[in-house]
């Protein structure tokens, strides 16, 4: 250890196997002809969708274009924290619904203003877990401290 580094003294005394190249022809793809797709070729390899087209008359394509126009176009992301439990049933009602948790809280979001005893049942809950929640968060953070800082006796 002439340096005193001793980084540079492993990396120096290293012995790294020398590998011939070799050519690999892999790296050097030869291009390939695309054909460009006809509606023939379309409508051999997707034939559902030459009927969805085929059947799809004006109008129809007139009110699709209008229901595209009233969905939103912005959306936002919702980050939420939720208690285990819930967390576990939440996932398994959109996993066996094929829904996502998102499109569900919008869902029962609208349900809710439209049901006002729904909405009544609903704001008791969430307040009496919003108390229990803040109650716990106080304890855990005063459990915290007295660890951290000790009784101050």
């Amino acid at each position: 250890m002439s340096s005193g580094d001793l980084l540079e003294d492993l990396r120096s005394n290293r012995q790294r196997a020398l590998v011939p190249e070799r050519d690999d022809p892999l790296l050097k793809p030869e291009p390939i002809p695309i054909a460009e797709p006809t509606a023939e070729l379309s409508a051999s390899l997707f034939p559902q969708t030459s009927l969805i087209n085929e059947a799809q008359s004006q109008p129809e394509l007139a009110n699709q274009e209008r229901r595209l126009d009233n969905y939103p176009d912005k959306l936002r992301r919702l980050t939420i924290r939720v208690d285990e439990e819930a967390c576990l049933k939440l996932d398994a009602l959109c996993s066996r619904e094929t829904l996502t948790a998102e499109v569900l809280v919008e869902a029962l979001l609208f349900q809710y203003e439209t049901n006002p005893n729904l909405m009544k049942k609903v704001l008791k809950e969430a307040k009496e877990r919003y108390r229990k929640r803040k109650q716990a968060g106080v304890k855990k953070r005063v459990a915290s401290m007295q660890q951290k800082y000790g009784d101050g006796s």
